[in-house]
């Protein structure tokens, strides 16, 4: 893995690592501008930005690849120019610089497929995280609600009771 694919796939972890916690703090995520920030839209906000995340990732490991791939065809280039001039010393040379840029390109591709395959498998549990920690709000909130009912009928009952007396 490049050093610059190392940084990139770092990059990605902290942001969506921002991204997660920056949901309590962030007023944009207000999406139905009421004032209020429910927590389905932090969901959201958080889902939405970790698609952000990935995919200016990956538009960077495609330059990286792109990169490595030109270098590879210019060295190719240079070698056929060795060839074509009959310079035995320049083609040993672009030889050399052909087998190391094709190497990196290789090396490359392998690095961005693995890092590709961890970003998603990250980003994949951190919507799954985001999902069930909404749903476990969601019935803490129904429990919350089940007994503020109840206390309320409660209440209710003994006015009644205390009416009646």
């Amino acid at each position: 893995m490049t050093k610059n694919m190392k940084n990139t796939a770092l990059l990605a972890t902290i942001a969506l690592a921002f991204s997660m916690s920056a949901c309590n703090n962030n007023s944009s995520v207000d999406q139905n501008n009421d004032g209020d920030t429910t927590i389905g839209e932090h969901l959201d906000h958080s889902i939405e930005t970790t698609n952000e995340s990935l995919e200016q990732v990956e538009g960077e490991i495609k330059e990286d690849l792109q990169a490595a791939e030109d270098r590879a065809k210019e060295a190719q280039a240079d070698l056929d120019e060795a060839i074509k001039n009959g310079d035995e010393e320049a083609k040993s040379a672009a030889q050399k610089a052909l087998d190391k840029a094709n190497n990196a390109w290789d090396k490359a591709k392998e690095a961005a497929k693995k890092t590709g395959n961890k970003i998603s498998e990250g980003a994949e549990n951190a919507v799954d995280a985001t999902k069930r920690a909404g749903q476990r709000t969601g019935d803490a909130l129904d429990k919350a609600a089940d007994k503020v009912s109840d206390k309320t009928k409660k209440l209710s009952d003994d006015v009644k009771e205390s009416l009646n007396d």
